[in-house]
């Protein structure tokens, strides 16, 4: 055959042979492989993932006879000198324990409507330096270090920070601590907001113990996500309150009168309420929530507050007062609506001119219903996976035999989960996912857990909750950005300002995250 005449298909178009095909994972037999060139391999799928690809997988085989052990620990030592480098990898390795071992990698960067600088960075951190702490200093200082390293881009500075971080953390402000904890968390030290978290608690009714602190004991939330986990555990999801934070921004923006009179619609338990008070203490809130387990703990948490009303009742029939609303607020709460309706009662509320403010996640644009699921798994277990990470090394493990296989199954299952959801094996992924939940359900946990850490892990085992909530489009009736504005045009809102306070899919503020809006009524 002559190479420079290669054969046709019969119908006139050249077929040639392939030379390579695509592979959604790799597989390596260590066995044939020197240490050097297994490093080599693991090295290459580092890079793609640096440079855009968003997960990998590596599945290491060998030979009979070798042992596990053995074999575990040579791919592990091989890992570790392929991420030896002066330079810090955008990527985070998580193994999958098994018969043979399987690493996940997946990707770190963040993608925000936030414009991080250097210079910005160094003014944050010259803040937290000079000054007392304050919820615009942390907003900052987060969203600056979304895609960095503090020890790898300013390491002499790094240890005080991080210090005074700490200290922060573990203040009795709700949201100063949270935020504190939240960038310690993704710098790579899991911390908690104890007293806060205690705090809040002790607000909400009587207690019991929690490992040397108090807890509120309650009861279980409606159909698909329980209220008193999510009250207590909910702290610690990413972004929880940088949405508070951005929300607030724009009401000061927009509402020049600092007595305001808001409605706060759907604020469940009322934490990002409280927040949202410290920043704006002298705004005057009508709190609607339908839920009953869910107002119980918002009527307990602003016992004696004269500028707070509680109302249980649903948003959507509760009588309109024109003159009595400044502006509508909710955090988190419109897609647990009729997202139309929700938007024409708003707009039946507020005066011409008067505004409309949203916090909530929003997944990236689907059309059809694979396309919704698979944008629902990549939006959740991209909140998820940040929080798989090796228990805390300790001389005595304080967990239950139960705990143990609660923390190991999630971070088992919820990276592979993720990287099956990225390469578009969306029933794959699906079928995971109701699996750990219905493994996780049987463990019966309440509230009481054996050590804080496993807030984390609970936290993941909520956010499951509604991910598959949102599958059987039960509660959680996620959409998209574009859409959404599009809904509220239809209403008569006008979209003033928008932005992606976190991103889970995507780069653009129309793609999966934590979105914070404001609208006008024309």
């Amino acid at each position: 055959m002559d190479p420079r005449h290669p054969p046709t298909n019969g119908s006139g178009c050249f077929q040639y042979a392939s030379v390579s095909s695509y592979q959604a994972e790799r597989t390596i037999n260590i066995s044939v492989l020197s240490h050097e060139a297994i490093c080599d391999r693991i090295r290459q799928s580092l890079v793609e993932v640096s440079n855009g690809l968003v997960a990998d997988k590596i599945h290491f085989t060998y030979t009979c006879g070798q042992q596990v052990s053995a074999v575990r620990s040579q791919v592990e030592n091989a890992l570790l000198d392929a991420l030896a480098s002066p330079y810090r990898w955008a990527v985070r390795p998580y193994w999958v324990r098994g018969n043979e071992p399987v690493l996940i990698l997946l990707s770190t960067r963040q993608y925000n409507t936030y414009e991080s600088s250097f210079s910005g960075l160094l003014s944050a951190i010259s803040d937290m330096q000079t000054s007392a702490p304050t919820a615009d200093t942390l907003y900052r200082l987060a969203n600056e270090l979304d895609n960095r390293s503090l020890r790898s881009i300013l390491p002499e500075k790094a240890s005080i920070i991080e210090k005074k971080l700490t200290s922060i953390s573990h203040s009795n402000s709700l949201l100063l601590a949270t935020l504190a904890a939240e960038i310690l968390t993704y710098q790579g030290t899991p911390t908690l907001p104890m007293k806060a978290i205690m705090k809040l608690q002790q607000r909400a009714g009587g207690s019991v113990d929690l490992n040397g602190y108090p807890r509120h004991a309650a009861a279980t939330f409606e159909k698909r996500i329980k209220v008193d986990d999510y009250n207590f555990f909910e702290l610690v999801h990413p972004a929880y309150f940088r949405q508070t934070v951005a929300l607030a921004h724009l009401v000061t923006r927009f509402i020049k009168n600092p007595c305001a009179r808001a409605i706060d619609v759907g604020p469940g338990p009322g934490t990002n309420l409280l927040a949202f008070l410290e920043l704006l203490p002298q705004t005057k809130v009508l709190a609607v929530e339908p839920s009953d387990i869910a107002f119980q703990y918002l009527t307990d948490h602003f016992k004696g507050e004269t500028n707070i009303t509680c109302v249980r009742e649903d948003f959507l029939c509760v009588p309109v007062e024109l003159e009595e609303v400044d502006y509508i607020m909710s955090t988190g709460a419109s897609h647990h609506f009729y997202t139309d309706g929700f938007l024409q009662r708003s707009a039946q509320w507020l005066r011409p001119g008067g505004y409309w403010f949203i916090a909530d996640e929003m997944i990236s644009p689907f059309e059809t219903r694979k396309e919704r699921h698979l944008n629902l798994l990549r939006h959740h277990l991209a909140y998820m996976v940040p929080l798989c990470f090796p228990w805390p090394a300790r001389d005595v493990d304080p967990r239950t035999l139960s705990e143990r296989e609660f923390v190991d199954d999630f971070n088992n299952t919820v990276p592979l989960a993720k990287f099956l959801a990225e390469t578009g094996r969306v029933d794959d992924a699906e079928s995971l996912c109701r699996e750990l939940l219905s493994r996780a359900e049987r463990h019966g946990f309440t509230t009481k857990v054996s050590d804080p850490h496993l807030a984390f892990w609970r936290l993941q085992w909520l956010e499951l909750q509604a991910l598959v909530a949102g599958l059987d489009y039960e509660v959680e009736q996620k959409t998209y950005p574009r859409h959404f504005i599009k809904m509220a045009e239809g209403a008569g809102l006008k979209c003033v300002a928008h932005q992606r306070v976190y991103g889970t899919v995507g780069l653009t503020d129309d793609c999966a995250g934590t979105h914070v809006m404001a609208f006008q009524k024309a």
